[in-house]
């Protein structure tokens, strides 16, 4: 079943990175996480350290590229690419780079993969940008990971109106 999938893929995500800690992975399947928010802080730290400056200025910016984990092939210059997550309550349309409505009779539809990586607070910009939440579960109670800016020409209140987020694990 899928959690026997989910499950194999878990070890192989772990089993690459304890055979080489020193090696960034290219791409890192967030969802296959324990703790997804401890890796987005290490991003923060890692570009803290570089620009010595305290953390707290950092928060995680993310870019959707238009490639899919396979395409990835290095890891990020300035961050983290990271995949696995679904778009609930709307779809991210590729040709566009943008957060679109939902087709007809789709609920959840697989995003490509997201740079994420460390920006300070101060200088993020908000225009034509949907923070949008991503939870560990469909559920979402108490599974916030954190928010992913995403492109949209719609108000965020749009999105919001319509429950859009981003999921680790759909069903």
């Amino acid at each position: 079943g899928s959690w026997s999938n989910n499950l194999q893929n878990r070890i192989l995500q772990i089993q690459d990175w304890f055979a080489d800690p020193t090696i960034t992975p290219h791409c890192t399947w967030l969802s296959g996480l324990f703790n997804p928010s401890a890796f987005l802080t290490a991003i923060n730290q890692t570009t803290a350290r570089q620009q010595q400056l305290p953390l707290e200025n950092f928060i995680i910016a993310t870019e959707v590229l238009k490639k899919k984990e396979e395409d990835i092939t290095e890891p990020s210059r300035d961050g983290a690419y990271i995949s696995g997550l679904f778009m609930e309550g709307a779809r991210w349309d590729f040709q566009a780079a943008i957060i679109a409505e939902s087709k007809p009779k789709e609920m959840i539809c697989q995003m490509p993969v997201i740079n994420c990586k460390a920006i300070i607070a101060k200088d993020a910009d908000s225009a034509n940008l949907f923070h949008c939440p991503v939870y560990k579960t469909q559920r979402r109670a108490n599974t916030f990971v954190f928010s992913a800016t995403l492109r949209s020409k719609a108000p965020p209140e749009k999105w919001i109106l319509a429950g859009a987020s981003l999921l680790l694990d759909a069903i």
